[in-house]
């Protein structure tokens, strides 16, 4: 049944036109892992760095971005290993933690609220989620060569994903006490 806006009830996330905040190069680790590469980061998020980023971009998408935002915790990025490009992002912060998928083709950020009430942790949740789906996620962020490619060198992956925990337990750290 559609709302009376036409819009799905259970739609998955929310779409943007804007892409994501880009990482801050000096707060990450890269973990090469075969045909991706994780980037752990120590991340805040807060409302200036939302309205800077879509001062940016064109966000047509229709909606007033009026946030009130004060987050911060450990970000895995997900990138393409010879293209470069991000195609999903997962922010496990203190305060509504949620992922991204990124859809380079379009250009498009789809942004998903992870339920931390029935999750719990969020980073947990994370290592649960990319450990066992990554080639889903892949293929929902309009990766399907990509998803392959990991599917065909899981060995690769695991090695690189195997280092990733600790990281972004210190990430999870570092930006606790740079807020």
């Amino acid at each position: 049944m559609l709302e009376p806006s036409g819009v799905e009830a259970y739609r998955l996330g929310r779409d943007y036109a804007v892409m994501p905040i880009a990482m801050v190069p000096e707060h990450c680790v890269e973990v090469p892992a075969g045909p991706v590469v994780f980037v752990v980061e120590a991340r805040s998020l807060s409302q200036e760095a939302i309205v800077a980023n879509e001062a940016g971009q064109d966000a047509s998408d229709g909606l007033v971005h009026d946030y009130d935002v004060d987050a911060a915790g450990a970000s895995l990025h997900v990138v393409g290993a010879c293209d470069g490009l991000e195609y999903l992002r997962f922010d496990a912060f203190d305060a509504e933690p949620h992922y991204h998928y990124i859809h380079n083709d379009v250009p498009q950020n789809t942004v998903v609220r992870i339920d931390d009430v029935a999750e719990g942790d969020p980073l947990a949740w994370t290592l649960r989620v990319v450990g066992n789906r990554l080639p889903e996620l892949l293929v929902h962020a309009h990766a399907p060569g990509l998803a392959e490619e990991v599917r065909a060198r899981s060995d690769e992956v695991a090695a690189g994903f195997a280092k990733l925990e600790p990281l972004l337990r210190r990430a999870e750290a570092k930006a606790n006490a740079l807020r």
